[in-house]
């Protein structure tokens, strides 16, 4: 390959990245943050449906979950979110953060928690990836002179 095409791609690695890795790190930042001003319950669901949603071309699958969890001040409460996890099911427990607050403004740490993991260990991947890219060019490199 084309020793410019290869000192390129690694640069690209690399910035992808990094930026990839920085959009997790930002995520369990603000994951933290709202640790320690929302407050933290149990939730359960109550209602799992999945649907066809058929857009051009393409039939996707869209799942909902109804969530209820208690709260302090204004008892159960019903939120609907869409579950990008495949293995949840009706019954299933799972912490809810919500805002005092605005007790509908919830988060749901687990789900943030895999794809903010996510998008660190693909940034950490595209990392090492231009690292090694431009790593093994360099070899090349002074094999080439020699």
């Amino acid at each position: 390959m084309n020793m410019k095409r290869v000192r390129i791609f690694s640069l690209l690695l690399l910035v992808v990245g990094t930026f990839l890795l920085l959009g997790g790190a930002g995520g369990f930042v603000s994951l933290y943050m709202a640790s320690q001003k929302y407050e933290h319950t149990t939730g359960v669901i109550r209602d799992y449906q999945t649907r066809k949603i058929y857009r051009y071309r393409k039939i996707r699958y869209e799942s909902q979950m109804l969530i209820s969890y208690p709260t302090d001040r204004y008892g159960d409460l019903l939120v609907t979110r869409t579950s990008y996890l495949p293995f949840r099911s009706k019954g299933d427990k799972l912490p809810v953060w919500y805002h005092p607050d605005h007790p509908r403004e919830i988060r749901l740490p687990n789900s943030e928690c895999m794809l903010w993991g996510l998008l660190a260990v693909a940034g950490l991947i595209g990392i090492y990836g231009g690292w090694a890219c431009r790593k093994d060019s360099g070899t090349e490199k002074r094999n080439a002179e020699n």
